[in-house]
């Protein structure tokens, strides 16, 4: 008999074996199915995560720059920070001295407890009103279902008008046909021009709060007024230093526009040397890297869960291969008599253990698959997919866990004499 004979036949009498036991082996492999699952489905959650969050950060273009007088509060405690304003001539110094600047529009917010809407016979508590000019709804890519967006004209005059997210309309009764009539914020009657097309919940983003009838969470709670109009209802000076955004010429690099922009705003607040900026300048690209980083850290996280998952489970094949050589001592004893090498039995319990977790490893990547892209679905409404590595560790880890943890087991049925073993009850 060749050697390939013989592990062909090893390979059939370790077969036999796991389906003489087929109860036995499923229990066994569950601890190998739940881990490998497990961290599909994290994994397969993760991506969707990160692809829903990146879809948003992406809708904005990768050249726009978020511009603000506000620091991190790290900043200050490591260097001297001199506040000043980011008003609208810093904005006109900055637009001559980078030619480049194709959009600059303010954005501020009226913030308050205590702002109630009235339309027709339904009032609502809002927390906050944002202020944004003609290009506010382009930049931050927001589209109208019926109506209108605000004109130059609109945040010129200061005139009182809202457009408002879907959730925010439907919560005040107001629909396609309320569009030119007016209700009330905080006593000051509005005009509604325009209704937002519905945009769906971000993952993980509260949409609702106990006490807020209509909570301003998410891009369908939006309510939005023209910058600079009900000032009154703003605290002093609110609506003086907005934040900007900027969107820059896709001709330069999104580094080239950030050296370019962060030049000329130290240049305009006189900072000189080793002077910290006393601004803040961000682009959607330094967004993208935090989603990333985040991302890559939940990985890790995934991968120490299967790490333990698939140890407990490969601890649980150890004790059962052990009990089974237990319960097979006469088996290898009659089979040594007849012949069989060491090396057989090994193989032989090498196979089976093997076996068992990559079978676990099949059935868990089955699982995990198809339990993520429901639940990707359903919780996050994108679709996550799962990268090369995933599938290659979930199969590769359980056959290692296999070898690793039928070894000492295999081992032990080698060694067993044959004499002793044929004595064996």
């Amino acid at each position: 008999m060749t050697g390939w004979t013989r592990l062909q036949e090893t390979f059939r009498t370790a077969l036999r074996s796991l389906w003489a036991h087929r109860m036995r082996s499923v229990l066994t492999t569950l601890g190998i199915i739940i881990g490998v699952s497990s961290v599909l489905v994290v994994v397969n959650l993760t991506k969707a995560l990160e692809g829903r969050i990146m879809a948003e950060v992406k809708k904005e273009g990768s050249h726009t720059f978020f511009v603000s007088q506000w620091v991190p509060y790290s900043r200050f405690k490591t260097s001297k920070v001199k506040r000043m304003a980011m008003d609208t001539q810093t904005i006109r110094e900055l637009r001559e001295m980078v030619p480049q600047i194709q959009i600059a529009s303010p954005q501020s917010n009226i913030w308050s407890q205590q702002m109630l809407v009235k339309a027709g016979s339904i009032t609502r508590r809002v927390s906050s009103l944002t202020c944004i000019d003609e290009n506010g709804l382009d930049l931050s890519n927001r589209e109208l279902a019926c109506g209108r967006n605000f004109t130059a004209t609109d945040r010129v005059t200061r005139a009182p008008l809202a457009i408002l997210g879907a959730k925010v309309a439907e919560d005040l009764g107001l629909t396609e046909s309320s569009i030119g009539k007016t209700f009330t914020v905080a006593g000051q009657t509005v005009e509604l021009v325009g209704i937002l097309k519905k945009h769906g919940d971000i993952p993980f983003v509260p949409q609702e709060s106990e006490d807020e009838d209509s909570a301003m969470w998410g891009p369908d709670g939006m309510f939005f007024v023209p910058f600079g109009s009900l000032r009154e209802l703003a605290r002093p000076g609110a609506l003086d230093s907005p934040f900007w955004r900027l969107q820059v010429d896709g001709a330069m690099t999104v580094k080239e526009a950030e050296e370019s922009l962060r030049l000329a705003l130290r240049r305009i607040r006189g900072l000189r040397g080793d002077d910290a900026d006393n601004f803040m300048l961000e682009s959607n690209g330094k967004e993208v890297e935090k989603i990333e980083k985040i991302g890559r850290t939940l990985m890790l996280a995934s991968g120490a869960m299967v790490g333990v998952s698939l140890l407990v489970g490969g601890i649980g094949v150890m004790n059962i291969m052990l009990v089974s050589v237990t319960e097979r001592t006469r088996e290898i004893g009659v089979r040594k008599a007849m012949g069989a090498r060491r090396r057989n039995i090994l193989f032989q319990f090498l196979i089976e253990a093997i076996v068992l977790c990559i079978a676990g490893g099949l059935i868990g990547v089955v699982l995990g698959m198809a339990l993520g892209s429901l639940l990707a679905h359903v919780l996050m409404k994108h679709l996550g997919g799962v990268p090369f590595w995933a599938f290659f560790s979930a199969l590769a880890m359980p056959a290692a866990v296999g070898l690793l943890f039928g070894l000492y087991p295999a081992n032990r049925a080698a060694k067993l004499d044959p004499i002793e073993a044929l004595r064996y009850e």
